[in-house]
């Protein structure tokens, strides 16, 4: 469900109001004020001879924007000036943003803005340098935001839509149970999602790509929550793209189903963050294990006769691997995720064959001791 109603503006509006005061440009700005159109762009530049703004010493530029109620827009200030901006309606202020930096520190770089016109009349965008020492050349970008549409997102669906408070909720319909894809991407924002439903409780920041934020999770049908909001507090366009990929009937939920050696199971962690394997042997056995997935950092534990091994990172990335030599008898295989995230996965048992020349990474309690023996022997001799 989108919660863009208008009373977040209102509540922007309150929130912002205060700062009204050390962000206000100095008098006859707003009637000297050049046009700009929504949807249109302009350059300019904050020099020492830019109107000044009486409080703190910095120049601004303002540009007259003409609206009706309800109108929103998106603003976007590029270029090399450390700025700010601000909209007022009048004299209050309506809307104000700077450059934020990771964890929402302030710092030079683009900024980004949107508010709702809450009637009919001619606003000012005021382009703010972040101090008195600050100057450069700017870029400001004005574009129209398109709602969105309100309709319950599914599988293989996407939303462009317009981060314009601290969160927005979208609704989300699962159909076919499978493992969802769940990301939203922008350029302008340290994307940060939130998923609920049906016993899930998924968060993440930046499993996508650069500051994206990614959810790849196991579903049963549905109805969820997506919550799209940002880490660094800015405003801005993105993008949510829902994925599906169908699961092969045989998906593990269950703890205690037998592993093959040679082939993959795909399985599920609990509400606990692990799930159980059984594998029983009946001959000595040089095998590894791999633990893959997309959405958590993989533990893998072995226990059985002789063996105790852990690993957390030994595979690529965040997954697990263990090798191990191991007799005969009933092993159990658990994976877990770091920090108990849901989430799920692959498990690879291969045969590497007949070699049994002890692994470096081997934890077999039999032939840690076997080599303490050896080490002791050369000593006394």
């Amino acid at each position: 469900m989108n919660t863009r109603p208008p009373r977040l503006f209102a509540a922007l509006s309150l929130l912002t109001l205060a700062l009204a005061a050390c962000q206000k440009p100095g008098g006859g700005a707003a009637d000297n004020a050049p046009s700009l159109a929504v949807g249109d762009s302009v350059s300019g530049e904050i020099t020492s001879s830019s109107r000044l703004n009486y409080n703190d010493g910095s120049r601004h530029q303002g540009y007259k924007v003409t609206l009706k109620s309800g109108q929103a827009v998106a603003l976007e200030l590029g270029g090399s000036l450390n700025g700010q901006l601000s909209v007022f309606d009048g004299q209050s202020l309506l809307a104000t943003a700077s450059a934020r930096g990771y964890e929402g520190e302030a710092g030079p770089g683009d900024v980004s803005l949107a508010f709702k016109a809450p009637k009919d009349g001619t606003y000012l965008v005021a382009v703010n340098s972040a101090g008195s020492d600050s100057f450069g050349p700017f870029k400001l970008k004005s574009s129209a935001v398109t709602p969105y549409d309100g309709k319950p997102l599914g599988a293989d669906s996407e939303a462009i839509d317009w981060l314009m408070g601290d969160k927005q909720e979208y609704k989300f319909k699962v159909d076919k149970a499978g493992i969802y894809t769940i990301g939203m991407e922008s350029g302008t924002l340290d994307s940060y999602l939130h998923l609920t439903g049906r016993n899930v409780d998924i968060e993440d920041d930046d499993s996508g790509n650069n500051l994206n934020a990614r959810i790849r999770a196991y579903l049963e049908p549905g109805d969820y929550t997506i919550g799209a909001s940002s880490l660094n507090g800015s405003t801005g366009s993105f993008k949510l793209k829902v994925g599906l990929t169908p699961v092969d009937k045989d998906l593990v939920t269950r703890d205690g189903s037998a592993l093959t050696i040679g082939q993959t199971a795909q399985g599920m962690v609990d509400s606990r963050g692990r799930r159980s394997f059984v594998l029983n042997l009946d001959s000595a056995r040089h095998l590894q294990f791999d633990a893959i997935a997309d959405n958590f950092d993989s533990v893998l534990r072995i226990s059985g006769p002789g063996i105790d091994a852990e690993d957390d990172d030994g595979g690529n990335g965040t997954n697990a691997r263990l090798t191990l030599h191991m007799g005969p008898g009933r092993y159990t295989v658990t994976v877990s995720s770091f920090g108990s995230q849901q989430g799920v996965f692959e498990l690879e048992t291969s045969d590497l064959g007949a070699d049994m020349a002890a692994p470096a990474n081997s934890n077999r309690k039999d032939a840690a001791d076997a080599a303490a023996e050896a080490a002791a022997a050369a000593v006394a001799n």
